[in-house]
């Protein structure tokens, strides 16, 4: 057994060469041969096996011979192979590191970074810090402090986990910050030119984050009460915003106070986006959020194209548009329609246009299933309670504002009237407004003044808004947007930056990895099970490396990296 080990682990260390067992059988019995190989190309390009050396019959070898053997090998290039029975003393991850090292170089973050450095004054390794801060992020997300702790359980090649320090790694924020707009320019100008794309339609959608700390709040204070996708309405959060290319490239991202309206960001990033990126021409595709009279003014002045999401139960518009989709759906069965329809809009100084957009309509039968069904519960949870409520012994004044209180939570205020009269209390289902909700159960529309996609196409683009909305799952889960402890407006902003800049690496980790269609996450998982082993011996630290399987080897292989070796550590 420790034969075939020191075997496995000759032809792990050694590049070109390998070890070939060669079989032959002679008078009823298998003979095997131990030979030193090496693979080569012809002159057709076809890989071929030649023998360098024959070492003799496997039966004559005893492990003293194989020991001696690769370490005079390993010895030349200054390295030596443990004998099999040392103790080991510490096992450190590296598979995913080594994965990780190679997309850092691909992105060239070292020149990007270099490149910021140069005037900074910043005498420490810089780019240590940042890796760890953005390796760390994407292996085991955690506090700074936790992040010293971590480094002892990886191996990183060129870092010394007692050169990173708690201070420095604040340094290095503070630095990425200073440094925002040019570092996430040249980055995400990286990521479309590894991709061969041009920056021509942008998704642009929002997200809040929430703060676990309690900490007052000051004058100009980014951390603010404010509408809360987590449902954290009682926490102090930011809102975040994210630009994505049409293939689900992130190449943007910003950060607002937490009651910053989502239609109040728009103007703002999409000047910023034409002037970093110097394009004209940019089809914008955003949620209805974003839908404003003012926006849609800017939009239309400033020449760009526009897929938007429009409210089904606000817009006069809207409401015409589902009437005549339902009917068109009865008549034919389509589940898209299209009505080119005049709409006004005005500038906020009261400038105003009439302009023709195109309202495409969508229809999702189990959406309209999972929104009926969830409304029914809503409503028979609120009349259950508002009866218990009608039966306590608290005065009417009191049981009607806790009905209504009950209304509001269950999201129910537009189908029911509640009233107080001197004694009692009640409530009148509006059975008109829900029969017109009941009728727009399962559509949702956009408007458009792109004129180059059909109908089907402008439904399609406008759902792969779903990027963005995977990517803040990735942000807020695989990589903990949150907790945020940061309390300065300046930590906080690096934190999302730090977690944003580690979203790009795993966005081009997964894209390397479609023709195996894994994820990044499971990627990562197989590949910390290739570890770096250490140990005392004669006085010296060696260091030994495990075994890369076929799985772990096809994950390097997609991603474009080389196999680790002994002399990649």
């Amino acid at each position: 057994m420790l034969f075939l080990l020191a075997i496995k682990s000759f032809y792990y260390y050694i590049h070109s060469m390998f070890v070939k067992v060669s079989r032959s059988k002679r008078n009823n019995k298998v003979h095997e041969t131990l030979q030193i190989a090496e693979s080569y190309r012809d002159s057709n390009g076809k890989v071929r096996h030649r023998i360098l050396l024959h070492l003799g019959p496997t039966d004559k070898f005893i492990k003293k011979d194989v020991d001696t053997l690769i370490n005079g090998l390993l010895r030349a290039k200054g390295l030596t192979l443990q004998d099999l029975d040392s103790n080991i003393d510490n096992v450190k991850a590296f598979g995913q590191i080594w994965a990780l090292v190679h997309l850092w170089k691909e992105l060239k973050m070292s020149q990007i970074i270099a490149r910021q450095k140069e005037k900074s004054g910043i005498k420490f390794d810089l780019e240590a810090h940042l890796k760890s801060l953005i390796f760390n992020r994407l292996d085991d997300p955690s506090s700074k402090l936790k992040l010293l702790t971590w480094l002892e359980t990886v191996y990183i090649p060129g870092i010394n986990k007692d050169d990173i320090r708690y201070e420095y790694l604040l340094r290095a924020m503070d630095f990425l910050i200073a440094h925002k707009e040019k570092i996430e320019t040249q980055l995400a100008n990286r990521l479309l030119d590894l991709f061969n794309q041009d920056l021509k339609v942008c998704f642009y959608d929002l997200t809040s984050s929430y703060f676990e700390a309690e900490n007052s709040l000051v004058e100009g204070d980014i951390r603010q009460f404010g509408y809360s996708r987590d449902h954290r309405g009682d926490k102090e959060q930011i809102v975040i915003g994210v630009v994505m290319t049409g293939d689900g490239i992130p190449i943007a991202h910003y950060v607002f106070p937490g009651n910053k309206a989502d239609r109040s960001t728009l103007q703002e990033m999409l000047n910023d986006i034409r002037r970093r990126f110097k394009v004209k021409d940019i089809q914008l595709v955003a949620d209805k959020g974003l839908l404003s009279n003012d926006n849609l003014w800017h939009l239309i002045q400033q020449g760009y194209e526009f897929i938007l999401g429009e409210s089904v139960r606000q817009s006069k518009d809207a409401k015409s548009v589902i009437k005549e989709a339902n009917a068109h759906k009865e008549a034919t069965g389509e589940t898209i329609y299209e009505r080119l329809t005049e709409r006004e809009i005005k500038s906020k100084d009261g400038k105003k246009e009439k302009i023709k957009l195109r309202y495409v309509a969508s229809y999702n039968a189990a959406m309209a299933l999972k929104r009926y069904k969830n409304r029914i519960n809503r409503i028979n949870e609120f009349l259950e309670l508002s009866e218990e409520i009608k039966k306590k012994e608290i005065n009417t004044e009191d049981k009607y504002h806790q009905i209504k209180s009950v209304l509001s939570r269950k999201r129910l205020s537009r189908f029911f009237d509640v009233e107080l009269t001197e004694d009692t209390i009640e409530i009148h289902k509006q059975d008109e407004v829900l029969s017109e909700e009941e009728k727009s159960d399962g559509w949702f529309i956009v408007i458009s003044n792109a004129h180059d996609l059909s109908k089907s196409e402008l439904i399609a683009r406008y759902k792969d808004l779903k990027y963005v909305e995977h990517g803040f799952y990735e942000l807020k889960h695989s990589l903990n947007l949150r907790p945020n402890f940061h309390w300065t407006e300046k930590r906080i902003r690096a934190h999302v930056m730090v977690c944003f800049l580690a979203f790009q690496m795993a966005v081009l980790f997964e894209k390397r990895l479609s023709g195996i269609k894994l994820s990044w996450q499971r990627a990562m998982e197989s590949l910390r099970r290739v570890v770096v082993v250490e140990w005392e011996n004669e006085g010296r630290r060696r260091k030994g490396l495990s075994r890369v399987h076929v799985e772990q080897l096809e994950i390097f292989q997609e991603i474009g990296s080389s196999k680790p070796t002994l002399l990649s550590l």
